[in-house]
């Protein structure tokens, strides 16, 4: 609306000159509001401006067409980059903007441990980037000593992510094997079949895997790039590490509805989050306060006990919408 405004400068003021009506009307009220002035625009351009890399940033995390996850990390260091720079502008009202916006990312934000590693991970998973791009804007955020840490602390949650993801890929393929063995083997091919799986140990321990392989890989230059698509086709090729980016690149970033991010009214409800029954509702609520009461013996007489009370106030108020299956 702002950046529509700015317009019509020119009209305000050419309204003012030649319009009596609005000159009586700006001199009723110009004690408090009246024609926009100078300043007033100046200011209303500041405000544009800085909003404007909030927008573009909102925008592409509302996304519901293709995947979100993977360019958390750049719009975040985008916006951070951005808003250091507005601190050290000539105009007054965009370094106090910018001053005041920058405290409250550093209070939300600036701990890296507070950020979700995945989302992090998902940057190392986009073939665009990978490690590489990571270990370059961490060490620009934090300095080259720290930022390096930073790394090492995101390669090691993604080798964790990797092993359990392989570890239970090795089981299903385990139960498989085992499925397709029967009894028709002859005594003597024991050994043999046993000398054969030490040899294929022997050589998956000197293999690389297929993360190690995915990040020494070159990066993809790919104009119009889908991810998704990617992984898809390349699945043959990394088999763990492209279910890694299946599962973390369908996290989405931002699950509000897009009318309510600049909206100055009530929450927004769409139309899924306003449809469900009112038994799945009860069922998610209460779902969420045994996950978040601590853990303790329960008597089966307190249960007890607690059921009778319940029962006793069903029969007081039948009316009441409470009912004890």
């Amino acid at each position: 609306m702002l950046d529509k405004a700015l317009k019509f400068e020119k009209a305000f003021t050419r309204m003012y000159l030649e319009d009596q009506k609005y000159q009586k009307y700006c001199r009723e009220i110009s004690t408090i509001r009246g024609n926009p002035s100078t300043d007033d625009c100046k200011n209303v351009k500041a405000f544009v401006k800085f909003l404007n890399i909030f927008y573009q940033t909102t925008l592409k995390f509302l996304g519901s067409l293709y995947a979100t996850s993977n360019s958390f990390f750049h719009e975040f260091f985008n916006l951070r980059n951005d808003i250091i720079k507005y601190t050290k502008s000539d105009d007054l009202t965009l370094v106090d903007m910018a001053k005041r916006m920058k405290s409250k990312l550093e209070k939300y934000w600036g701990k890296f441990e507070s950020m979700n590693m995945l989302l992090i991970i998902a940057v190392v998973l986009d073939p665009r980037y990978k490690m590489k791009y990571v270990n370059y804007i961490l060490s620009i955020a934090y300095g080259t000593l720290l930022g390096r840490i930073k790394s090492e602390d995101v390669a090691s949650i993604l080798t964790r992510l990797y092993n359990h993801y392989n570890d239970s890929f090795s089981e299903n393929s385990n139960d498989n094997i085992e499925g397709d063995i029967g009894i028709t083997s002859e005594p003597g091919d024991l050994l043999q079949s046993q000398w054969e799986k030490y040899m294929e140990e022997e050589g998956n321990s000197e293999r690389k895997s297929d993360l190690e392989i995915y990040l020494i890989d070159d990066v993809v230059k790919i104009k119009d790039f889908n991810i998704l698509s990617w992984w898809k086709a390349s699945s043959s090729k990394y088999p763990i590490v492209s279910k890694i980016a299946r599962d973390v690149l369908s996290i989405p970033i931002s699950i509000v509805a897009s009318e309510s991010v600049f909206s100055t009214g009530g929450q927004i409800l769409d139309t899924y989050r306003s449809s469900l029954s009112q038994k799945t509702v009860e069922a998610l609520i209460c779902t969420q306060q045994w996950i978040r009461l601590p853990s303790k013996e329960c008597k089966f007489e307190d249960l007890l006990e607690e059921v009778q009370k319940l029962e006793e106030i069903e029969e007081e108020y039948p009316d009441s919408t409470l009912r004890i299956d």
